[in-house]
């Protein structure tokens, strides 16, 4: 009987063991710089005590701010778009208004030949400046940043809280060349009231479908170089196509980033960082030692002013 009780005894005490919780280890960060204002291109050296077992750099540039990441909707007060096309071959005489840049706010979304209705869709391509006829095909034409809560004279009220489409329209004629489009460059952005650009969709993001009416022999194609229209000689036949958007949320932006610095694995006790643009910066560390039975985290702010 003693024998079994003894082996008992044994497999007991490592289970007991097992459930002894080893609590994460507490922190002490602390983070400092050797002086208070910096240049631009000037090298800040941080020092950094405690080795957190996980630490993360904020360093208050724009995208880049601890204040906002957790921000995933922003009030617009300027929605601005700029893109950038290059155009070869045909001529406005024989194939007038090749492109056409169309926004709306009541297409229902249905990405099919019969759901096109021209009475759904705004054409705001008055606003914007389109590439004449290039010699090679590197030159592209910017568009100019236009506001798009400004387009009222052109028929178009936006309402930032809607969903918005946008749509380049390509209408090529048979029996003449019709001219050959690309764009390279699409860049949709909301301006906060806090007068911070923050990014909405650019060319690959926005996700562009074609749709041929009326039996078009041509489509759109979006790749990395680009969205792009390949147009064709004389014998081929006419073309409309529509190359539509997904829709695009004004309000929605991206959480800000920080930059993991370190994990538990490393040891870290400066971070060199070099800032570009002259402002006063609000640089945030967030520490942290954590297991499965809790955590400790610690943030820390430096402020410093660069200048020119």
């Amino acid at each position: 009987m003693k024998r079994y009780i003894y082996i008992a005894s044994l497999l007991v005490l490592p289970i007991l063991q097992s459930c002894e919780k080893k609590e994460a280890t507490p922190l002490n960060l602390e983070v400092h710089t050797d002086k208070n204002s910096y240049k631009v291109g000037e090298q800040v050296l941080f020092h950094i005590s405690g080795n957190p077992d996980q630490l993360t750099f904020f360093s208050g540039e724009e995208g880049h701010k601890y204040v906002y990441r957790e921000r995933t909707k922003a009030i617009p007060q300027a929605v601005t778009l700029e893109f950038s096309t290059n155009r070869r071959y045909g001529t406005d005489v024989q194939q007038p208004n090749s492109l056409r840049l169309l926004v709306s706010q009541q297409f229902a979304g249905v990405y099919q030949p019969d759901a096109i209705k021209e009475s759904d869709w705004v054409d705001i391509t008055a606003a914007f400046k389109l590439s004449g006829i290039q010699v090679n095909d590197a030159t592209y034409v910017s568009s100019g940043q236009v506001d798009l809560s400004k387009l009222s004279a052109s028929g178009f009220n936006l309402n930032a809280n809607a969903m918005v489409y946008f749509a380049f329209k390509y209408s090529g004629n048979t029996g003449s060349t019709q001219p050959r489009w690309w764009i390279n460059q699409f860049s949709l952005n909301t301006e906060t009231t806090e007068r911070i650009t923050l990014p909405i969709a650019n060319l690959q993001g926005a996700a562009w479908t074609s749709i041929g009416l009326e039996n078009s022999p041509v489509s759109w194609l979006l790749s990395s170089a680009g969205l792009r229209f390949q147009g064709g000689g004389a014998t081929i036949g006419s073309n409309q196509v529509w190359a539509i958007s997904k829709p695009l949320d004004l309000t929605s932006v991206t959480p800000d980033k920080g930059v993991a610095l370190k994990n538990m694995s490393t040891r870290m006790d400066t971070y060199a960082y070099t800032f570009t643009a002259p402002g006063t910066y609000e640089i945030t560390f967030v520490g942290s030692n954590s297991n499965v039975y809790g955590e400790y985290l610690v943030v820390k702010t430096v402020e410093l002013e660069v200048t020119e």
